[in-house]
């Protein structure tokens, strides 16, 4: 900086004698000093300044004119103005050119440099169009040449001026060898070079080894570069002739041979508009070698496919293919259009204009009827209310867009908002290099952009002809002054590898297009245009519209198969016109999205069509049929039409044209379900799918899910590989789309407003959230266009994918358009199928698989049993491919080879509870495969109506589900039947509780259980009718349960009574404690012959068993997370669950062996076979005989009566009257509530067992066709024919023989037992009869009437009052004697000999368990003789003999 404030300042002394030149000042003597602004200089008398560019302009600027003076009368030609500074700095010989007006002069590289530097602008006059990286003016001024060009050996100018003054690098480099010194330089030579340093004497210049441009390789004696295009060519360009040595004297059959020498480039560069050869033969003829040409544009630069001419599109650039085109012929059923559109007839005068001229709604005969409502004023067009004032011109006099209220602007979550506040752009818009903000405040404060030659201070971005050359071209005129007279020198020029230019800054290198500066600031590097956007990038970052290749210092575009590359060079056109496909309410219609034509094919669907899509190789479309829940197909020609599956309620349906399948949501059994064969692919953990989108060329399906979660989830077509790939950013996500030229995947989401993308493994996340997009409902991607659907607003559009400019309607209808999908050839084209090879027995599906490629230098990585024949030099490796998966339908499992569906040889499976699934799995299905990442062969159950399960158990014989809900803290029963469970009401309700432990008595279907409000072992039966306490006291809480019905045995897990310290945990049989220094033990299961206890030790990770006589204690450790086991025919299987649930088992070898891994949240495991619900017991035929509940013991069984109910006798019960009129007896025995405190909905007793209620209607009574007969009526009564025992003191001091007096026999007697379950009565002095009922103190005397009736009177008040008396004693003593255990139960049980001894003890049968003992009860209240006689004789009359 130094060094030109001195040179400026001698030059102004110079020239302007009389100023006081200080750096950066000019000072006239008398005045304040006049500093100019950068690229200016004062006048001569100090008054003003003037540019640079005015000086020697032919024009007066300054008042006293001295930018006029001094100046040259001609240019020079050789040396510049500032060669006057030749002793400080060396500057190369410029030639100079002079304006046409006045004396100003120019370097000649600023000619026709497509800047003006002359103020006539006669540099630029006469000037073919500027290239980028222009250095060289032809003299003809017909082209101006990048440096790349000069001096390369060949003429680009047709005077040849690019290869003139060439400087002979050999002969150079040879004189420089003979004065330079030995190079490298040797340690004796540095002194010299330190002399000639410090005498001033510029240094020596270094011999270099030649060093070729980018693009170029050295000839093998080092004396020349040639191009890599000139490389056997068959021309030698070297003077050794080494760029034609080692030729290939043929090409390889997938190359193309140049006609002219022996290069060889490959086939698919031959007519793509590039010339690889240096003849240009490859480029020559291409009309006759260019698939599906038939039209040659004009100039000969394409040669177009039929399906281009006359389209409406211009892609010839002299516009010959759409030229002379005749009008299109319309078929029979079609209305010609005036603009040449071909419409179906039924459109024709409908009110609604579908030609682009209106003319299929003109010369109407009768007035349009108008199914909206809503019609333009005066041109009477159809309308909807969402198009007035939507921005889009429905009528023909515009007035739906006029009187339009102006709405405050509201921009969205992913919205940015101009600066105006007039308009709200899509947030990925911002700062992506476009404006799209009407002020341009979305592009104003995005940072620095990186500039790939030189960079303002300001961040303009300029090449180097624009720096350092008398113009500001920099905002901050920061590409002027400073060091911009230092120019270049030779020793500049060898350090760059490229070029050299002058800046602010002091000489820089510098890089023709398409290359960059190194690290380093020397050295050139190729730029990669194609670097992670080729025709996937939005905005300006794309490069191509399909696929980007780079090259050396440039790029080239290419089209995938069945496009054609388009005139710029850049965008791919597809061959053959796309149609669009869209159900439209009940109609499917076919728009052409060039010619405009539109057709319907009818569907005679009566509701809407929300779903469809189209095989191209059949011609047929495919639709969901929701009025006769099936789903239908019709040909594009609409000759065919029929029904493919019946029975089905399809919510999104998906053609798989490759494998040759068709897909469907199932959203009532929340399923995806793959036909013809109708195999379930997926249905576990589907929550509320909504729609389908297959990529049968990766062999993936993606669907999106509108439950609880919102997400995208992902999986291979065989349902392997399953996960969630989008669950962020996410509203309400609906329609979905894959992209397979980009590999993306597309949704709409009606919450956001917005329609959304990610890569196929959902990452790059984008949101595009625009005005037009406030409701989309279905959505396709074609090449880089997106076409959605808005069902509100009743229009079909399209946009640019991923930025969505260029947006436009495409058809608007009155009626909903729903799904769309794009029909083309192209879409449906890909590789064969490997399910062509493979022989499934039923069903072939795709999945990604691995296939072998070749590769060369990569070492082989085959799977198992891969084999390929390689060519030389190459090896083998794995790439993603497809492969094929057999699949069977329900019933029916995969054989052992992989292809074979068979029946079932082992009936054993397993359940595993989910919240909202039961998920059953045969056993026989492990045999298949096993550290499976997925669920093997299964069968999902969808539980209806359910929150939350938690605990299930299983009736083989009555394949009926028994599950509790925490949601609705129930107890239900479902009904397995043709794959679904079906509820069939709930057992028992327990608001303001949770259930606890479960199991169910397979025989007799009787349900045991504890809660957390009612901490006690309790049963009731299937029905819910009957539910009686069996252990009460020291049970704290119960966790699980397990029974074996044939052996009439039970186990449960105490944890002990509550506020104490937590004890160990027990495990408890009927015959009392098994275990008792557990921690947490669950999941208890019997071995198969009930001798033999298992359960979890979850806390220690432990598998325990022991023997129900407490010997044979075992352990089995399998690690942490353990949650539950089963056993199924001496097999042990259990269940780990950390972030995944895993199912292991042991198998014959005592093996430990994983069988699948899920990410499914399994809270229940169970297993089931034949032999695991086989036998009987006492409770088998008749219910035992009992009237309520049967409970088996080993060897016998007991009868027990529900907790409001007390014996009769061994087997019959009757209401206990244990509380106050209006009120019931709460399940603890203990507590009367009113009777309408019951069943309302508010747990009023403290056990809340007053809400333990049938919940009421056939809808949702439990309901089983069982084949369990009924408790034995009772029999007509008949009189005894015994005679009554005394009483016994044991009989008299039991509470529960004296409720039977007073039942029984009124009062006036005592019930004895006669024996073989006959009860009667020893009646008291003065009665008699088998109730008691008859008093002997009866005479024929008249008189004793009135004396009998004045007894009765004084009988009826002391009986009053001893019932009085007796009812309150039982009520302050506690009537209800304290229940006993399982193990005293049993003691008391009564042996049953077997009514039926002929019955088949198969697993069909029916059986209960031991119950709790004695009830005592009390049933008379104060009541009158009359009520009390009454009562028995409806007990002695009606109810039978009580024995």
């Amino acid at each position: 900086m130094a060094v030109w404030m001195l040179v400026l300042s001698v030059l102004l002394t110079v020239v302007l004698p009389g100023l006081v030149v200080l750096p950066g000042l000019v000072v006239l003597p008398g005045r304040p000093p006049l500093k100019c602004g950068l690229g200016s200089r004062p006048c001569g008398d100090g008054s003003e300044c003037v540019r640079f560019s005015h000086v020697c302009d032919g024009e007066a600027d300054c008042g006293d004119g001295s930018d006029e003076k001094d100046c040259a009368v001609g240019c020079s030609k050789g040396i510049h103005l500032v060669s006057l500074c030749a002793k400080v700095n060396r500057f190369a010989p410029t030639d100079e050119f002079q304006c046409a007006h006045g004396k100003k002069c120019i370097a000649v590289g600023q000619v026709c440099d497509g800047t003006p530097q002359c103020q006539d602008r006669s540099d630029e006059l006469q000037c073919a169009e500027r290239a980028d990286g222009c250095a060289h003016q032809c003299a003809d001024q017909s082209r101006c040449l990048p440096q790349s060009f000069l001096c390369d050996g060949e003429w680009d100018c047709v005077d040849g001026s690019d290869e003139q003054t060439c400087v002979d690098k050999e002969a150079e480099q040879k004189g420089d060898e003979a004065t330079a010194p030995p190079f490298p330089s040797a340690p004796g030579n540095r002194a010299s070079g330190d002399r000639d340093r410090a005498s001033g004497a510029p240094p020596p210049s270094l011999p270099a080894r030649i060093k070729c441009s980018l693009g170029a390789t050295p000839c093998q004696d080092g004396s020349d570069c040639v191009l890599y295009s000139h490389v056997c060519d068959g021309e030698l360009d070297c003077k050794d002739g080494s760029d034609e040595a080692k030729c290939a004297t043929t090409c390889q059959t997938s190359q193309f041979q140049c006609a002219h020498g022996k290069r060889c480039i490959e086939k698919e560069q031959v007519c793509d508009g590039v010339p690889q050869c240096q003849d240009r033969s490859d480029e020559l003829e291409c009309a006759r070698r260019s698939e599906g040409c038939v039209h040659q544009c004009g100039d000969k630069s394409r040669c177009l496919p039929k399906s281009f001419q006359c389209d409406g599109e211009q892609d010839c650039l002299d516009g010959s293919d759409e030229a002379n085109c005749e009008d299109k012929e319309c078929g029979a059923s079609e209305f010609r259009c005036a603009s040449g559109q071909c419409v179906s007839d039924s459109m024709i005068c409908d009110g609604h204009p579908d030609c682009w001229d209106h003319s299929d709604e003109k010369s109407c005969t009768r007035p349009s009827v108008c199914a909206t409502k809503t019609h333009c004023p005066h041109s009477k067009e159809c309308l909807v209310p969402e198009w007035i004032c939507d921005g889009d011109k429905d009528c023909k006099d515009g007035t739906d867009e006029k009187d339009c209220p102006v709405a405050p602007l509201t921009c969205e979550e992913f919205q940015w908002t101009c600066s105006s506040r007039t308009r709200c752009i899509p947030k990925s818009l911002h700062c992506d290099g476009i404006e799209d903000c009407d002020d341009g405040s979305d592009e104003i404060g995005c940072g620095a952009a990186t500039c790939p030659q030189f960079q303002c201070g300001s961040q303009e971005c300029l090449v180097p002809a624009q720096v350092c050359n008398r113009i500001t071209n920099c905002a901050d005129g920061s590409d002027e002054g400073g060091a911009c007279p230092i120019r270049c020198t030779e020793q500049d020029k060898a350090r760059c590898s490229h070029m050299c230019h002058s800046t602010p800054q002091g000489p820089r290198c510098h890089c023709s297009a398409g290359l960059k500066l190194a690290e380093d600031g020397v050295t050139c590097v190729d730029i990669d245009e194609c670097a992670g956007v080729g025709g996937c990038a939005d905005g300006p970052r794309r490069v191509c519209g399909h696929v980007c290749v780079n090259t050396p210092g440039s790029f080239q575009c290419q089209c995938h198969p069945g496009y054609v590359m388009q005139a710029d060079g850049r965008n791919c056109k597809i061959t053959g016109e796309p149609l669009l496909l869209s159900s439209v309410k009940t109609d499917l219609i076919l728009f052409g999205l060039r010619s405009g034509s539109l057709e319907v094919l009818p569907s005679k669907a009566k509701k809407a069509i929300l779903s469809l899509d189209y095989d191209w190789r059949e011609q047929k479309v495919f639709w969901a049929n929701p009025d006769s829940e099936s789903i239908r197909w019709s040909s594009l020609d609409q000759k065919t039409k029929g029904t493919l599956i019946r029975g089905v309620r399809a919510d999104s349906v998906a053609v798989d044209w490759l494998g040759r399948n068709l897909y469907w949501i199932d959203g009532v059994k929340s399923q995806i379900v793959a036909a013809p064969d109708y195999s379930v692919i997926l249905d576990e953990d589907l929550d509320q799918p909504r729609a389908l989108a297959l990529m049968p060329q990766k062999g993936i399906m993606f669907w999106t899910e509108i439950g609880n979660v919102a997400k995208i989830e992902r999986s291979g077509m065989d349902g392997s590989e399953r996960r969630a790939v989008v669950n962020t950013s996410l509203g309400w996500p609906g329609g979905i789309a894959v992209d397979p030229m980009c590999n993306r995947v597309y949704w709409t989401d009606q919450r956001l407003k917005a329609i959304g993308s990610s890569n196929l493994d959902g990452e790059d996340i984008k949101i595009l959230q625009m005005k037009e997009t406030s409701n989309p409902f279905s959505l396709a991607v074609f090449n880089d266009l997106m076409y959605w659907s808005d069902a509100q607003r009743r229009v079909l559009q399209v946009a640019q994918k991923g930025t969505g400019r260029n947006y436009q309607i495409l058809l608007k209808r009155p009626r909903q358009p729903f799904d769309v999908k794009i029909i083309h050839s192209l879409l449906q084209m890909g590789e064969e199928s490997p399910c062509e090879k493979t022989h499934c027995s039923h069903l072939c599906v795709l999945a990604p698989g691995l296939q072998a490629v070749t590769a060369p230098g990569l070492k082989a990585a085959l799977a198992p049993g891969l084999k390929a024949a390689l060519a030389p030099g190459l090896e083998a490796v794995t790439a993603p491919g497809l492969q094929a998966v057999c699949k069977c339908p329900a019933g029916l499992l995969l054989a052992e080879d992989g292809f074979t569906c068979s029946k079932l040889s082992n009936s054993a499976f397993l359940l595993l509870l989910s919240p909202s699934t039961v998920t059953q799995i045969y056993l026989q299905a492990r045999h298949m495969a096993v550290d499976l990442k997925q669920w093997p062969e299964h069968l999902a159950l969808p539980l209806a109506n359910v929150n939350e399960a938690t605990l299930l158990d299983f009736s083989l014989r009555e394949q009926a589900v028994f599950l509790t809900d925490e949601g609705s803290t129930s107890l239900g029963l479902f009904k397995l039947r043709d794959a679904n469970l079906a509820p069939r009401g709930q057992i028992l309700k327990l608001p303001g509780d949770a259930i606890t432990a479960m199991a169910l008595d397979w025989l007799t279907l009787n349900v045991y259980w504890s809660s957390a409000e009612q901490p006690r072992l309790q049963v009731t039966s299937f029905d819910g009718a009957h539910t009686a306490v069996l252990v009460q006291e020291g049970v704290g809480r119960l966790e699980s349960l397990a029974v074996h019905p044939p052996g009439g045995r039970l186990c449960f897990v105490n944890l002990g009574p509550p506020g104490a310290a937590p004890p160990p945990a027990t495990v408890e049989s009927s015959e009392g404690a098994v275990w008792r220094d557990g921690v947490r033990p669950a999941s208890l299961a019997f071995a198969n012959d009930g001798g033999e206890i298992y359960w979890a030790e979850t806390s220690s990770g432990t598998i325990c068993s022991i023997r129900l006589d407490g010997s044979g204690y075992k352990e089995l450790a399998v690690g942490g997370g353990l949650a539950a086991l089963a056993f199924s025919d001496d097999m042990l299987l259990w269940m780990t669950v950390t972030d995944k649930t895993q199912l292991w088992y042991r198998d014959e070898q005592q093996k430990k062996q994983m069988w699948f891994e899920v990410s499914t949240a399994v809270v229940g495991l169970k297993a089931y076979s034949k032999s695991s619900q086989t036998g009987t017991n006492h409770c088998r035929v008749n219910n035992g005989n009992c009237q309520h509940l049967c409970l088996a013991v080993p060897g016998a069984r007991t009868c027990r009566c529900a907790h409001d109910h007390v014996a009769l006798n061994a087997t019959h019960c009757v209401p206990a009257d244990r509380c106050p009129p209006g009120n019931r007896l709460c399940l603890d025995g203990l507590t009367c509530r009113p009777s309408e405190k019951f069943c309302n909905g508010h747990p009023d007793c403290p056990d809340h067992s007053d809400e333990n209620c049938e919940t009421g209607g056939e809808t949702t009574r439990p309901r089983l066709p069982l084949r369990l007969p009924g408790p034995p009526p009772l029999r007509a009564w008949r009189p005894p024919r015994c005679s009554p025992p005394p009483p016994t003191a044991a009989s008299s001091g039991n509470l529960e023989v004296g409720a039977c007096r007073d039942a029984v026999c009124g009062g006036n007697g005592d019930c004895v037992d006669h024996g073989g379950g006959h009860t009667g009565c020893a009646c008291a002095l003065g009665y008699s009869g088998p109730a008691c009922e008859d008093h002997v103190l009866k005479g024929p005397v008249v008189y004793g009437v009135a004396g009998l009736a004045v007894g009765l009177l004084v009988l009826t008040a002391v009986l009053v009052a001893v019932f009085k008396k007796r009812t309150n004693n039982a009520r302050r003593t506690n009537p209800v004697t304290k229940e006993t255990g399982l193990t005293v139960l049993e003691n008391k049980a009564e042996p049953v000999p077997r009514t039926q001894p002929h019955d088949p003890p198969v697993a069909e049968v029916g059986f209960t368990f031991p119950l709790s003992t004695f009830i005592n009860w009390s049933i008379l209240s104060s009541s009158s003789v009359l009520e009390m006689t009454l009562l028995i004789f409806s007990l002695s009359t009606g109810s039978g003999r009580f024995c």
